[in-house]
């Protein structure tokens, strides 16, 4: 199997990525953003295929756009390039729409998009860093949650930067498992099945066009 996906150009400057984010799920960690830097797909990546992600836009009744080409690209949340699932994330439209830095910082939070993502844990668990992560910003400002998570999501052995999902460190080999989880295929298959409900939902839903 190839695990070589979308090598960052070597035009990229790295300084570019932005590990903020307005929910408070740290960047720096994400499978995706990961899978662009390194050239190697993480099990979420692999997971995030266009088809995959065809499913969920329609599922969302959102209108996916053939004319650019699928990439695993992003440089964050806050940042100009965005993975094809961040850009339309409700929770990120919805912070630039109220000129927020993060979501704590509404007086709705936690609304019911937070509490939707939180509802999703038992299937991607790394959302359930959010309330942690945005107490953590609140109380200690977003410069030392970002130099404390960049900490927490390296190598103890190597400093080798890892993901949510990763069993084991790029670099030395390390189990990683006590400081990751496990996007197992249970979870897979859960997440996947939920697209297929939300796509086939939208489809039920959808008014019939008059003649």
């Amino acid at each position: 199997m190839n695990n070589i996906v979308n090598p960052p150009n070597n035009e990229t400057n790295m300084e570019d990525f932005n590990h903020d984010s307005y929910c408070g799920i740290y960047c720096g960690a994400c499978n995706i953003m990961n899978s662009y830097k390194t050239g190697k797909k993480k099990p979420l990546a692999l997971f995030w295929n266009e088809k995959t992600v065809k499913s969920l836009h329609k599922g969302l009744g959102l209108k996916y756009d053939d004319s650019k080409p699928f990439t695993h690209e992003c440089h964050g949340c806050k940042s100009g390039q965005l993975f094809v699932n961040c850009s339309v994330c409700k929770k990120r439209e919805c912070a630039i729409s109220r000129n927020i830095a993060h979501c704590i910082d509404c007086s709705d939070y936690p609304c019911d998009e937070i509490r939707s993502m939180q509802k999703n844990a038992f299937v991607l668990p790394h959302v359930k860093d959010n309330h942690p992560n945005m107490a953590s910003i609140k109380s200690v400002g977003v410069d030392q949650w970002l130099m404390d998570q960049q900490k927490r999501w390296k190598c103890p052995k190597c400093n080798t930067n890892f993901s949510w999902y990763s069993a084991k460190c790029d670099s030395c080999g390390t189990n990683l498992r006590k400081y990751t989880w496990r996007f197992s295929i249970i979870r897979s298959q859960l997440l996947r099945f939920g697209i297929y409900l939300a796509s086939h939902s939208h489809r039920e839903n959808r008014p019939v066009e008059k003649a």
